[in-house]
């Protein structure tokens, strides 16, 4: 079972989710001179099913995600296009591509 990182962010009306993969957390992914660190400081602690991530989503005003699992689960269940989705060097392999998306409901 897929599980990932978490962080459910809320202020005010506004329900931030920020996941990523388990895969990717403490990376440094750049593209084009653009760096991101994937910081359990901002995608969270916590590990949740892929269940418990799309109940999430559905819930929020946006959401701030990073992986290649995560992104196909969003892409598969129609939240995100994949043309929305910036893809990332992997600095483990040069080959593969990690992709990051915000989406905004």
């Amino acid at each position: 079972m897929t599980v990932f990182f978490m962080k459910v962010i809320e202020q005010n009306n506004e329900r931030l989710v920020a996941a990523c993969d388990k895969e990717v957390m403490e990376m440094v992914l750049d593209s084009h001179g653009v760096k991101i660190k994937v910081s359990p400081m901002f995608y969270g602690k916590e590990l949740v099913t892929q269940k418990e991530f799309l109940d999430a989503v559905k819930r929020c005003t946006s959401a701030n995600v990073i992986g290649i699992k995560v992104i196909k689960l969003l892409i598969e269940n129609r939240m995100i296009h994949e043309d929305a989705v910036l893809w990332l060097k992997n600095p483990e392999k040069k080959s593969e591509k990690i992709g990051h998306a915000i989406l905004i409901a």
